[in-house]
């Protein structure tokens, strides 16, 4: 959810030399239309089965970054194939920079529709209600102030520990 998963994904994987994937680029192409547009005709529970058959085609790989949908590793019955798919890390963006980058990001984001105050309130829920989940992960990295290559090195660094 705008914490620069995306960005930072590819900046790490550029740095370790591996290959980059994004969950919801592949849900989006295995649909044959954007996140956005299948979660409006499909409906949210129709996407996460897609979500979770992209991730498990993902996680079977090796040699790879892999951003996944924000949604993705709240899922209980989900986060033990992350567990055996790798290291799992979480971009800590406070929610004041998260609100921000959040507004400016409204548009291709379902969950963000609506007037702002009320697309604020459903975020800020959905980030306290995903917050403990996130917090599970093997590595946690604080995102504000860093560049997506600031991001990948702190990345870097933590997994060579």
């Amino acid at each position: 959810m705008c914490s620069g998963k995306t960005s930072a994904g590819r900046a790490l994987a550029r740095r370790l030399g591996l290959r980059f994937a994004d969950s919801d680029a592949l849900a989006a192409r295995r649909a044959g239309r954007g996140v956005y547009s299948f979660v409006e005709r499909s409906g949210l529970a129709a996407f996460r089965r897609l979500e979770a058959a992209c991730v498990r085609k993902l996680a079977a790989g090796r040699g790879r970054v892999v951003a996944l949908g924000g949604g993705f590793y709240p899922s209980g019955r989900r986060a033990g194939l992350l567990a055996r798919g790798g290291v799992t890390v979480f971009l800590h963006c406070p929610w004041p920079l998260l609100e921000r980058r959040l507004e400016k990001a409204r548009g291709p984001r379902p969950l963000l529709k609506g007037p702002w105050e009320k697309a604020r309130a459903r975020a800020r829920k959905l980030y306290a209600r995903r917050l403990p989940f996130y917090r599970r992960a093997d590595i946690t990295v604080n995102t504000a102030g860093l560049t997506p290559a600031g991001v990948a090195a702190a990345i870097a660094e933590e997994l060579k520990k």
